[in-house]
């Protein structure tokens, strides 16, 4: 396997690489992070990925911009006992391991550990950012960091977010020298003890909360505007409280909410008359895209919201919601 180590960042992909040659490294990377057999699924070359990288012996930081639409990342498990920090930015993670699924909203982080089988999904693709801690790194190997696996944390999550601009310097703007970069990469490690100390558990959400939660999602449904904040507000409670009720179902709130708009468009395409607009359907529904309709209802449903129109007289074995 291919290991990188630069103190300065370097890019992947793009029109300026060989044929492969973005692939190979990109698969190099997901290698070094998640252990050897890590892969994008469905299998094919992966030439559209790119990205930027920085690595040494302490520390492996990536940003890969998949294309549009649903990424798959599958692998067999590494050897090292290391920790990898991830964040997707155009959209929810799903991650699954043993038996445990866990969802993180867009821009959240997700603490894992590559050691057993991961799938992750990005159902919007795009980009994702990865920290990989190895397991001699200072602090990882602790209880209170291990107490963070497979756990959620808000993208407001103050300590995280000064983990986070100590990873962006080393990735974007490289550090002149090795001596700055093992500073900063000692300020990284610095700052782990203070996110696994603030990180307790919430208090957990009451009992009925989440029939409480839904039932207003779907008297909302149809305004755009419909959002967490909104909603837990409403409820009477945080947002991360909301979000760890939807992870704990493995989903996300933004991803529960776009499968109620697209169950509810389909029903009304299934029995509105032929003549009725379909566009005006989705707009009735909370849709305020009408491209980020369509592509997400053929993502879901195999085909478009017009084939659907098309296909519903001879079919009646075609029903909503399934």
């Amino acid at each position: 396997m291919e290991r990188f180590e630069t103190t300065g960042a370097r890019t992947f992909g793009g029109a300026d690489l060989a044929d492969h040659q973005g692939e190979r490294i990109c698969g190099a990377i997901l290698q070094d992070m998640f252990g050897v057999g890590t892969r994008m699924l469905p299998d094919g070359p992966n030439t559209d990925v790119k990205g930027l990288f920085w690595s040494d012996q302490a520390l492996s930081l990536a940003t890969f911009y998949f294309p549009q639409g649903a990424v798959r990342l599958a692998t067999r498990g590494a050897k090292e006992a290391s920790v990898v920090i991830l964040r997707a930015m155009n959209g929810p993670a799903i991650v699954r391991q043993k038996r445990r699924t866990v969802a993180a909203e867009q821009a959240d982080y997700v603490f894992l550990s590559p050691r057993d089988p991961l799938e992750i999904q990005l159902p919007e693709g795009g980009r994702l950012d990865c920290a990989c801690l190895p397991p001699h790194a200072p602090g990882v190997a602790t209880a209170p960091i291990a107490e963070l696996m497979m756990r959620t944390l808000p993208h407001d999550f103050l300590p995280l977010q000064l983990l986070t601009s100590y990873a962006g310097y080393l990735l974007q703007r490289a550090p002149r020298n090795q001596r700055e970069a093992s500073m900063m990469v000692a300020h990284f490690y610095a700052l782990l003890p203070l996110v696994a100390d603030v990180s307790a558990e919430s208090p957990p959400a009451a009992p009925g909360r989440a029939n409480s939660v839904k039932a207003r999602i779907e008297r909302g449904l149809t305004d755009a505007a419909l959002s967490l904040a909104n909603l837990a507000a409403e409820e009477g409670v945080t947002c991360r409280t909301l979000q760890k009720l939807f992870s704990r179902e493995g989903t996300t709130f933004s991803r529960y909410v776009l499968e109620r708009r697209l169950e509810r468009a389909k029903a009304e395409i299934m029995l509105s008359p032929a003549g009725a607009p379909i566009h005006r359907i989705a707009y009735d529904v909370g849709f305020n895209d009408l491209s980020y309709f369509n592509r997400t209802f053929r993502q879901r449903y195999g085909l478009s919201p017009s084939d659907l129109r098309r296909s519903a007289p001879q079919s009646r074995l075609f029903r909503p919601g399934v």
